[in-house]
């Protein structure tokens, strides 16, 4: 058995059992897997610096990637990407699930993010396939539409399926240009369930007198310098010069 503090999954992947790969959504050459790959990689980046344990793995249906672990949270986390066609962020979680005030903060400030529509924290009955709209503080009492729920739930788990955005509209490209921001979101939202805080590192400050130099190449014969020189005057940049040293 091993221990962590909690746990965030990425949608579809690999089976352990079977070892065949299952990428979840498509949508021309992009697969849901290697988006949630990168979103999830950037959130345990910055969880690495709380001393934190987090279980990462892929979440293929057919595994049980809680079983015959421990977590001190007893909630984390599955990421994915929706599909169809709508626009915007969404989070399923249990329907017995009483506490969602750090859900309705992930939903939020991932479609904020982004600049989509927040869907709203839901759950969605198994036996009917209708979806709920949930308020924190007021739990339900059926059973789980979603096998990941499911599972987590019946060892005493609470995992929570965030829909980052839709890959087949314009979310994809707002979820593309700002994977690092999804990520740092989801691990904020680890860190709560943990009670750590995680911050953003601050940008430092440049002085107005600092320049950074791009060197385009480095010639010991003046000629090739200058011919490198009206290369790229002539390819549209300006501001090319020579730079003499001595080594």
């Amino acid at each position: 058995m091993a221990g962590y503090n909690s746990f965030i999954f990425e949608g579809h992947g690999t089976s352990e059992k079977t070892g065949a790969y299952d990428p979840g959504a498509v949508y021309g050459a992009v697969r849901e897997n290697d988006l949630v790959d990168k979103i999830v990689t950037v959130a345990i980046n910055y969880l690495k610096t709380t001393g934190l344990t987090i279980h990462r793995d892929e979440n293929n249906y057919t595994d049980n990637d809680l079983g015959g672990n421990s977590y001190t949270a007893k909630a984390g986390i599955s990421v994915h990407i929706n599909a169809g066609g709508g626009t915007g962020t969404e989070i399923f979680v249990p329907s017995k699930e009483k506490y969602l005030i750090e859900d309705f903060k992930l939903v939020k400030n991932i479609s904020e993010a982004l600049g989509v529509t927040n869907r709203g924290v839901k759950s969605r009955d198994y036996n009917t396939g209708r979806i709920y709209m949930r308020n924190d503080g007021v739990a339900l009492s059926y059973t789980d539409y979603y096998k990941e729920i499911r599972d987590a739930w019946g060892v005493g788990i609470s995992l929570a399926i965030i829909e980052v955005g839709f890959i087949d509209t314009s979310d994809l490209q707002k979820i593309q240009a700002n994977i690092d921001n999804v990520g740092f979101l989801i691990a904020q939202y680890i860190g709560k369930l943990c009670k750590v805080n995680i911050n953003k590192p601050q940008n430092q400050e440049v002085s107005k007198d600092t320049y950074y130099r791009v060197v385009c190449g480095s010639f010991n014969d003046k000629v090739n310098a200058e011919s490198r020189k009206k290369e790229l005057e002539s390819e549209g940049y300006s501001g090319v010069f020579i730079d003499v040293y001595k080594s």
